[in-house]
């Protein structure tokens, strides 16, 4: 099945991964598809502060063990990676280690985090070599893998995760430094230049003279330009664990509602990669 995924080679804040939230909300709600977000960044909190976190009840659990020290809660990435290297890692087991958003639409195979920060690090380092084969099994399983890939990945784990997409949404800042870097990439490295490649602007200002339509001119790659507009309600349930509702009652939304710019633009978002991906299978 498809694998989608979310990328970006830069040191500024692109708000990735609050585009690959309000994608794959929308996603799972309005098309009939079972998606998968897979998080490779490491002690990273955004995913689980949108959605409620998977270990949520990790320290009342441990708190009811005589010696805690001794407790083994495995969960998200964790769990998956002790199973690909005793050689037991298959489609069938990996939603025993996500978090539900929506039942039979939605889930988070959240990364590694753990309290010991030494010790995720270790586990960290571990958990890149397998990347590659959690992904690939994933996507047997689900209709769509999301994939929120951490810039701080070595080279070849990167690589590795980027041929393997269907899709590659290239994410940047809205400013014409980060887009001309976007430019230069696609000139040094066709791999870039590919069909199957899309450039999402994140934070989006609908005011900037980088507009939509005035980048898709100064770059020249027509419809394959996304953008996730700022959006304060968006930010806010982001930060409190009330994403899911959040999209559910935006599906009432009406135009002439203030977030209505938001929702659009991310309904907007997702039509043009099922129309990508449509788009590309038609040409295999």
């Amino acid at each position: 099945m498809a694998i989608i995924t979310f990328w970006n080679n830069g040191k500024e804040e692109t708000g990735q991964t609050m585009s690959v939230i309000a994608m794959a909300s929308v996603m799972a709600i309005e098309h009939n598809l079972k998606i998968l977000v897979v998080e490779t960044s490491f002690d990273d909190k955004t995913l689980e502060l949108a959605y409620g976190g998977q270990d949520k009840n990790k320290a009342i659990i441990k708190s009811i063990i005589k010696d805690a020290s001794k407790a083994s809660i495995d969960n998200g990435i964790d769990g998956l990676i002790k199973n690909a290297y005793s050689g037991r890692l298959t489609p069938e087991i990996i939603p025993s280690y996500t978090g539900i958003v929506y039942k039979n639409r939605l889930e988070i195979l959240y990364g590694v985090k753990n309290i010991e920060r030494e010790i995720s690090k270790v586990q960290y380092e571990k958990t890149r070599a397998k990347y590659k084969d959690i992904i690939l099994n994933a996507s047997k399983y689900y209709d769509m893998v999301i994939v929120d890939l951490d810039r701080h990945i070595n080279d070849e784990v990167t690589q590795q995760i980027l041929e393997m997409s269907n899709i590659i949404i290239y994410n940047t800042e809205q400013k014409i430094d980060t887009i001309n870097a976007f430019i230069q990439l696609r000139k040094e490295q066709p791999f870039f230049a590919r069909a199957n490649v899309m450039l999402n602007i994140g934070k989006f200002d609908k005011h900037s003279k980088y507009n939509e339509a005035n980048v898709i001119r100064y770059t020249g790659i027509k419809k394959d330009v996304l953008n996730v507009p700022y959006n304060t309600l968006y930010f806010e349930a982001a930060r409190e664990e009330k994403v899911a509702d959040l999209f559910l009652r935006a599906r009432k939304i009406s135009d002439s509602d203030k977030n209505a710019l938001f929702i659009n633009a991310v309904n907007k978002d997702v039509e043009r990669i099922i129309y990508k991906l449509q788009e590309l299978q038609m040409k295999m």
